[in-house]
């Protein structure tokens, strides 16, 4: 079975923290113009994206509650392992890297400080941090093949698949039937989700206003001046998207360059200067609150299943002060995590 390295499982946690969206372009319009000498934003700042929110978050769960739905899958994957006489460990929480929230770097990063000495990059301290515990998770003793198979279920790949023994490949372990889609099936069927809580439609027209925004008129107007002002400062590109999309300053972690510092100092003097941040994220607004009109019922139906879900994580958690139902007494019969991506990745 891959396992996936370190750097790799790195590149897709800066991917999805990255800049926004990748793969977009925007229509051009408008004249040319100079961004006035602007700082960046600073936390709290009202200029700030990380206090700025888009209609449709009502409809998402918050960091807070992603991490809730997660803490309970984990609690229900470890009572049904011990079920069968297995002991599980979770996967370690991986420290966060980039934003500090999901309207964090939407329309491209804003830390004047991060980017002299990082260009589009997130702290390498962060990095440091992230790479470590998943070393540290690596280093860990894997699951037995038998036991995969009871964590994840019959329907795991046939390689992962025909390793187990003969009996767990016929959908038992000791005798006892394993859950449809193994334990972690099992603890998503109870909790309803197994995005924790993220609904499809909430997320597509999430993912659909920040490009639908970004061909809006008045934000092309603005990035047509953002496109001046970087050719003043040396730089060419049409438009934002396009500088997102610079395979220079790509997905995967990489040396920071005096090129990228200079690209990433100059992106956020002409972007601060002409409010590209603010146009974009007005276009958004007035976007997901038609969408909001248009798709009510789904958009609804969204908004209770998360409830649903975050009511099935609080009767699944433990209380305060009780161990964890994954950590029996005795020694353990296996440890480690199971194959494929980690929670919150």
């Amino acid at each position: 079975m891959r396992r996936d390295t370190p750097r790799t499982l790195l590149a897709a946690a800066v991917l999805a923290a990255t800049l926004a969206t990748a793969g977009c372009s925007a229509a051009r319009d408008g004249g040319p113009a100079a961004a006035p000498r602007r700082q960046a934003a600073t936390v709290g700042e009202p200029s700030d994206p990380t206090g700025w929110t888009l209609p449709l978050m009502a409809y998402l769960p918050t960091r807070e509650q992603r991490r809730t739905l997660v803490r309970a899958e984990r609690s229900l994957v470890g009572r049904c392992m011990t079920a069968f006489g297995l002991r599980w460990s979770p996967p370690a929480d991986l420290p966060e890297v980039g934003p500090r929230n999901d309207m964090d770097w939407r329309y491209g990063i804003h830390d004047a400080a991060l980017a002299a000495t990082r260009g589009f990059q997130p702290d390498d301290g962060q990095i440091a941090r992230y790479e470590a515990v998943l070393r540290a998770q690596d280093a860990r003793p894997r699951l037995s093949h038998d036991a995969e198979v009871v964590l994840g279920g019959t329907g795991l790949p046939r390689e992962a698949l025909a390793l187990a023994g003969p009996e767990v490949r016929s959908g038992t372990f000791h005798g006892k039937k394993i859950p449809e889609g193994g334990c972690f099936g099992q603890a998503r069927n109870r909790l309803e989700t197994a995005t924790y809580g993220v609904s499809r439609s909430a997320s597509e027209l999430s993912g659909r206003s920040f490009l639908e925004a970004a061909r809006d008129p008045a934000v092309r107007s603005v990035f047509t001046r953002w496109s001046a002002c970087m050719k003043a400062e040396g730089f060419s590109y049409a438009d934002p998207p396009a500088l997102f999309d610079d395979p220079r300053f790509g997905r995967r972690p990489h040396p920071v360059t005096s090129l990228e510092i200079a690209t990433a100092r100059a992106d956020l003097h002409c972007r601060a200067g002409l409010h590209v941040a603010e146009a974009w994220h007005t276009a958004e607004e007035h976007l997901q609150r038609q969408y909001i009109k248009d798709n009510h019922h789904a958009l609804e139906a969204a908004r209770h299943a998360l409830a649903r879900s975050l009511r099935a994580a609080a009767r699944a958690l433990p209380p305060p002060g009780a161990p964890p139902a994954h950590s029996p007494t005795g020694p353990p019969t296996t440890s480690g995590h199971p194959a494929g991506p980690r929670p919150g990745q």
